[in-house]
Order: C-alpha cells, then sequence, then structure tokens
C-alpha cells in the first residue's frame, strides 16, 4: 500500500509529493486531503494523466464478514452450480440474506458469474431453475479446497432460494 497525500482546491487534487510512475492500473485509490499548512506541494496533477495498472489484492475471509450485511447461517446438502456449460453438484457451505457458499476442489474467479441450479428431486440433471450470483470471495481451505461466497444478483433470486431452502436437501 502507498499512500500518497494532497490537497483538494479548484476541482483539482495537488499532491504533496511526486506521482510514483509504479501505480497500477484498476488501483484502489484512498485520497487523504490535507491543508496547504502541513506540507509543501508539488503542484496540480491531472488524476487521468497518471499511469496505471492492474492489481490484484486479496481479501481475507475477516474483511468480508466484516462488510457482509447479514449473518452466514451452516448449511448442509449439496447444490449444484452451473459456470457456462459446466455443471457440479457441490457441498453447500452456508447462506445469508444476499448469498450462499459452497465448497469445490477448483478456484473460481471473482468477479465471474455462475448460477445455483435448483435441480428435479427426482432427477438431479434436471435443472429446474437457475439463480444468478457473482463470486465474491474465494478462500483455499486447510484441506486444499476452496470455500466460494458468491451473492445473489438479483433480488428476485434472492426470495426464491429463502423460500425453496425448506425444500433443499
Amino acid at each position: 500500500m502507498q499512500s500518497l497525500y494532497g490537497i483538494y482546491e479548484d476541482g483539482k487534487i495537488t499532491l504533496s509529493e511526486k506521482l510514483p510512475r509504479n501505480i497500477p492500473e484498476s488501483s484502489n485509490v484512498l485520497i487523504t486531503f490535507i491543508s496547504d499548512a502541513e506540507t509543501d506541494t508539488v503542484g496540480p496533477i491531472e488524476l487521468e494523466d497518471a499511469p496505471v495498472e492492474a492489481v490484484e489484492e486479496e481479501k481475507s475471509e475477516e474483511y468480508y464478514k466484516s462488510i457482509r450485511e447479514f449473518e452466514r447461517v451452516e448449511a448442509e446438502g449439496k447444490i449444484t452450480i452451473i459456470d457456462e456449460e459446466e455443471q457440479s453438484t457441490l457441498p453447500l457451505n452456508d447462506y445469508s440474506q444476499g448469498g450462499l457458499s459452497f465448497i469445490s476442489e477448483k478456484p473460481f474467479n471473482v468477479g465471474h458469474e455462475i448460477s445455483a441450479g435448483i435441480t428435479d428431486p427426482g432427477n438431479t440433471d434436471l435443472v429446474l431453475m437457475e439463480l444468478k450470483m457473482e463470486i465474491r470471495g474465494v478462500f483455499k481451505t486447510d484441506d486444499d479446497l476452496y470455500k466460494v461466497g458468491c451473492m445473489f444478483l438479483d433480488p428476485v433470486d434472492e426470495d426464491l432460494w429463502h423460500g425453496l431452502l425448506q425444500y433443499l436437501g
């Protein structure tokens, strides 16, 4: 993490130090504003002209727990995950008001969209309904598996999931 200090004045941010040339593209930037009296400034810098490259910061499970709006509830059973053309039945780990998590042998990409498939109990190969989700976190477990946390993309899917929970097993 790198800290840069600046002053917002006349619609521009004036940095109190030179802009490093190794700022990655798509960086998350936190700007701390200070007054002129606290530091000497180097002049206005147009942020859109700053060179940037992508850096992916791995967030801990504790971070996601701290920003989660609803507490997760442990779950038993399996869930059908549909990722493009691939369909897998995986152990359900837990769920909350806004999403669910499952356990996988392979990692998934954060930000990727998948579906939770609700299957016919008599024919688990027959998917009756797909609930769209976004992968929000992937955590390697102690036994070399992956806990994959997902958020429902549609509030209707969220409501359907909670209505169906009593029937899933």
